[in-house]
This record gives C-alpha cells, sequence and structure tokens, in this order.
C-alpha cells in the first residue's frame, strides 16, 4: 500500500493530546485513528529512510508501526511515570526499523557479507549493516526535532499577525539580511529585528510547551 500524500493537517497536534490518546483505545473511531496517521506517518517514514531503508521497506515500518500502536492501545493508561508517548512510539518505530535492516543483511549473498565485514574490519570502521543503534537513534532525535518546530511554528503563526511571520520565515527560515526584509515588507530595520526577536521567543516558548505536552502524555506497556 502507497502513502497517502497527506500533510500534517494540524501541525499543532503533534504533541498528542491524552484525549486523543484515549480516543484510539476504540479501534473503531476511524476518525481519530485517522488524525494519528496523518500526525505521524512522515515523523515514522523519515526516519525509516534516513536510516538506511528503501521506499518501499520505509512505508511498511510505517504500517508495522502504526499496526504495533493499535495492538496496545486497548492497554493505555495515563501514566507519567511510565515515561512518555514519544519514547514508547520511537521505540517501536527503533525496533521495526531494526527488523527490516537485519532482514535486509540476511538477504545479503554470504561471500558479500563476509568480504563486507572483513572490508570493515581492514579498514578500522564498522560494518555498514546493520545501521548501528546509534545511527537510527540520530535519525529519530533529528526528525522528531523537526517536526516539533513544525508544530511550534504552526502554533506561533495562529496568534501573530501575518506580517510578523513575514519577517520571521524570511530572516530565520530562509536567512535573508534583515536590511533586504525590510524593504521587501516595506518596513523599517528596527521593525524587522523587533518583529524577529518576538517572534524567536514565541517560537522557544511553543517548543518548550510542546515538549511538555509530550511529557504529560504517558503510555503504559511495550512493544
Amino acid at each position: 500500500m502507497n502513502l497517502p500524500e497527506l500533510a500534517l493537517a494540524n501541525q499543532d497536534s503533534l504533541a498528542t493530546r491524552s484525549s486523543l490518546l484515549s480516543r484510539l483505545r476504540d479501534l473503531g473511531d476511524d476518525t481519530s485513528w485517522r488524525a494519528f496517521f496523518e500526525m505521524y506517518w512522515r515523523l515514522i517514514y523519515n526516519v525509516a529512510r534516513r536510516s538506511g531503508l528503501v521506499d518501499p521497506d520505509a512505508q511498511d515500518v510505517v504500517q508495522e508501526t502504526v499496526i504495533a500502536v493499535a495492538r496496545r492501545m486497548p492497554e493505555f493508561r495515563y501514566d507519567p511515570a511510565k515515561g512518555s508517548f514519544k519514547q514508547w512510539l520511537l521505540l517501536i518505530t527503533r525496533r521495526r526499523v531494526q527488523d527490516h535492516l537485519r532482514r535486509a543483511y540476511r538477504s545479503l549473498p554470504s561471500a558479500d557479507r563476509i568480504g563486507g565485514e572483513l572490508a570493515s574490519v581492514r579498514e578500522g570502521v564498522p560494518s555498514p549493516m546493520p545501521t548501528p543503534d546509534e545511527a537510527i537513534d540520530a535519525a529519530l532525535e533529528q526528525e522528531w526535532r523537526a517536526n516539533l518546530l513544525q508544530a511550534a511554528l504552526a502554533r506561533v503563526r495562529q496568534g501573530v499577525s501575518p506580517r510578523q511571520y513575514q519577517v520571521f520565515d524570511c530572516c530565520v527560515l530562509q536567512n535573508l539580511p534583515a536590511g533586504k526584509v525590510a524593504q521587501m515588507l516595506g518596513l523599517n530595520a528596527a521593525q524587522v529585528y523587533l518583529a524577529k526577536h518576538r517572534m524567536s521567543l514565541a517560537v522557544k516558548r511553543a517548543v518548550a510547551e510542546l515538549e511538555s505536552e509530550f511529557g504529560r502524555s504517558a503510555m503504559v506497556g511495550r512493544n
């Protein structure tokens, strides 16, 4: 099954609310499960791709991860002591990626596997397959932070003027010089610097809030 080309319909919802997690205990709640899928499929897919998987295998990781979550959701209980939902979801994703890397490694002809391992020993570097856990963890964290930033930007954008957001987008996201931004938007330098400063603080606060909300959304159980 090909992944639908779905954008994150509501980036602000990246920080999963306990209410949504609770609704997911009902496997027949198609609306909630679609919302969950739209929130997380891109994150899971990108992690799989960054870990070295080809597109079909990365799509499989998305499906297998969602299925694993569905199997465990009926046992969902809110318990902060058990860890965050983020940690639980990324643990499942990590295990699914590892499964595919192991299968890919085993599918290589014996001579290729042995040759690759010997070459790695001679060169003093680790064998490229399976991908080290550290590489998967790095991909997980990078993708998580990227999605968290997008969610924070979406949250902040709802409460500021279009002009303020334009300043931030040009100065920070596109890295354009302040003078050029001022000229483009018909502002003076002071207005540009002030808008950039206020927006930067707002985004930092939003990121912190989202991280806090993830900490309050916890999952009981392991996979």
